[in-house]
């Protein structure tokens, strides 16, 4: 979610920003560079060895059987957490000007970055397979919450949905006008446009997926039944979606590190953007082979 002097939005930062911003900008790189691998290989186990709706309890608690794999999630759920939340930090200071509000926004994400983080970590810390299978957690039973997540994730669809076909029609409109629907700008304003999107609804499925996972201690038949709702047909396209995004948001992560650290990376910055748009749908495409083939025939 961090983006490079040629792709700066209203409110530019580099490496010769003063203070929190400095250390925002290197932990963006870091924690990025840590992602391609924890993040991708995650989106790997999760998207293209199995599928969604097979991450099921006795999927998690065998992989949590071995100490790496907790390690590895914790490690995954630091970074990619935080990452996100600090990239949102920059989505809140362009958007929200009065000095105060942005005061809020920036406590907010440091009271929903504490909370996750404390529920996550124990979560995978405290993990007790034995005593969560015997489904005596607290939670036990409130298939109401299972019900909740999924409407999330199903108004969350419909919004991203409708979003595309609102840019297809104007696509569409502005070409049979004979107007070319592309920006005059730089090609790194388009980049820059889609790192935010997609990292902020890949933040959105962290979150709801931190909520999720947390059950799985506390009531294993509504963890089970939440992540049903993930072979549900209507939301298959936006599973897909989310891992181009994710693929995306990783690519175009690096992309921005070779502009920041290579002497070339600002000239052949447009050549990268094309590198990323090529490789974030051929590196999909499997997966959503994979994942149409196992949930409908």
């Amino acid at each position: 979610m961090a983006y490079a002097s040629t792709e700066r939005g209203p409110v530019g930062v580099s490496v010769a920003a003063p203070g929190s911003d400095r250390l925002a900008w290197f932990f963006l790189r870091v924690s990025g560079a840590l992602l391609v691998v924890f993040a991708l290989g995650h989106l790997f186990i999760t998207h293209y060895v199995n599928i969604p709706s097979e991450t099921t309890f006795d999927f998690v608690s065998a992989r949590w059987a071995n100490p790496l794999w907790r390690s590895f999630d914790w490690i995954l759920l630091l970074a990619a957490l935080w990452h996100g939340l600090i990239g949102l930090r920059y989505s809140v200071t362009d958007w929200i000007r009065p000095a105060g509000w942005r005061q809020i926004g920036f406590a907010l994400l440091w009271v929903f970055g504490l909370i996750f983080t404390v529920v996550g970590s124990v979560t995978i810390i405290s993990f007790d397979e034995a005593a969560a299978r015997d489904n005596t957690g607290p939670l036990a039973g409130a298939f109401w919450i299972a019900d909740l997540l999924g409407f999330s994730l199903f108004v969350f669809a419909v919004g991203t949905y409708l979003s595309i076909v609102a840019l297809a029609v104007w696509v569409y409109r502005n070409v049979k006008a004979g107007i070319t629907p592309v920006y005059a700008g730089d090609p790194g304003q388009y980049a820059w446009v889609l790192h935010r999107l997609t990292g902020i609804g890949i933040l959105f499925f962290l979150l709801v997926h931190v909520i999720d996972i947390m059950l799985i201690g506390l009531g294993r038949d509504v963890y089970d039944e939440s992540v049903e709702f993930y072979a549900h047909p209507f939301l298959l396209p936006m599973e897909v979606l989310l891992v181009g995004a994710v693929i995306y948001h990783t690519l175009n992560g690096l992309r921005i590190i070779a502009i920041d650290f290579s002497s070339t990376g600002v000239q052949r910055q447009r050549q990268y953007f094309w590198w990323v748009l090529i490789g974030s749908v051929a590196l999909t495409i499997p997966s959503g082979i994979i994942i149409f083939a196992k949930e409908l025939f």
